[in-house]
């Protein structure tokens, strides 16, 4: 074990109160636990404070709930006392993962409460239209992100705290449709200064309709990849954008097109005639109806 990660065992696992020493095991294992435990924030059975005032200690609450069967440390951010087995440890002085090198611990907690004051200051993004909540909560996404307030489950904490934000502020975010490989662009990318990319992220997640083909395509590309998807830069088609690639499915009102950079979720309507899968398409993105509008053309199909 590196005296410089208390979290690890000498086999590079975290430690865990499972007994798991095989890093493999204890992702499924913490994977299927910490998705009941989310189940319990959005049915209002957690506990009352992790329905907090949007400050640290919400987030701490959310993130202890998250991982409390998994991590005996849960809820303990980079720059609280770190307590192990009964120990105390100085939290490790960097944190790097991937090509990202994450502030140090003695700044993360000014660093959150700077943030959640001013969140504070911006009426928690209240009274504001969807697409300057979408750019708004994309910038909070991003520097949360950069805090990386955890040593390990900072974005499924950061994804329930900011479904609870949308929540109060009257706008629902998304981000079951979000694959791994864009999420982690979108953050990189936000991490280097460039909030273009995490703002095309909000922008989808928070418009219900979009969000909707978004997510019959992640579904319609699970059932026959699985879980590799998340290895896929996923997104939908922007209204009135011209777009060029192969037609890889067609999925009754939505179809998957293969481009240079990323998969485009599109519209069955805004593909030539007659092109089958496999062929090379050329599309001009409309916009997307409502479900209003989808069940009034299914129901128009039907007489």
């Amino acid at each position: 074990m590196s005296p410089l990660d208390p979290y690890s065992q000498a086999s590079g696992t975290m430690k865990n109160l499972l007994g798991i020493d095989d890093a493999g095991e204890l992702v499924v294992a913490e994977r299927r636990l910490t998705t009941l435990r989310a189940l319990e924030l959005r049915d209002g059975t957690a506990p009352i404070t992790t329905r907090g005032e949007f400050d640290a200690d919400h987030l701490r609450a959310i993130h202890q709930h998250l991982f409390q069967d998994v991590f005996e440390w849960a809820g303990t951010t980079r720059g609280d006392p770190l307590i192990l087995e009964g120990q105390s440890f100085q939290q490790p002085p960097t944190l790097i993962k991937g090509m990202t090198e994450f502030g140090a611990p003695g700044r993360v907690n000014a660093e959150l409460d700077r943030l959640f004051s001013q969140l504070g200051q911006d009426d928690h993004l209240r009274n504001l239209s969807r697409e300057a909540f979408s750019d708004r909560a994309a910038d909070l996404f991003g520097q949360l992100n950069q805090i990386h307030a955890f040593r390990e489950g900072n974005g499924r904490t950061q994804r329930e705290f900011m479904t609870q934000l949308g929540e109060r502020a009257g706008h629902a975010i998304q981000f079951q449709a979000v694959t791994q490989q864009r999420m982690t662009l979108a953050s990189f990318d936000a991490s280097q200064g460039d909030p273009s990319t995490m703002r095309r992220l909000f922008a989808e997640i928070t418009d219900p309709d979009r969000a909707r083909f978004l997510e019959r395509g992640l579904e319609t590309l699970q059932a026959r990849y699985g879980d590799q998807v998340d290895r896929l830069y996923l997104t939908t088609a922007t209204p009135g954008r011209e777009y060029a690639g192969q037609l890889h499915l067609k999925a009754g009102e939505h179809v998957i097109l293969r481009g240079s950079e990323e998969i485009v979720v599109g519209q069955s309507r805004d593909l030539p005639r007659g092109v089958q899968p496999g062929a090379h398409v050329e599309m001009k993105a409309s916009s997307f109806p409502t479900l209003v509008q989808e069940q009034q053309q299914q129901q128009g199909l039907e007489m």
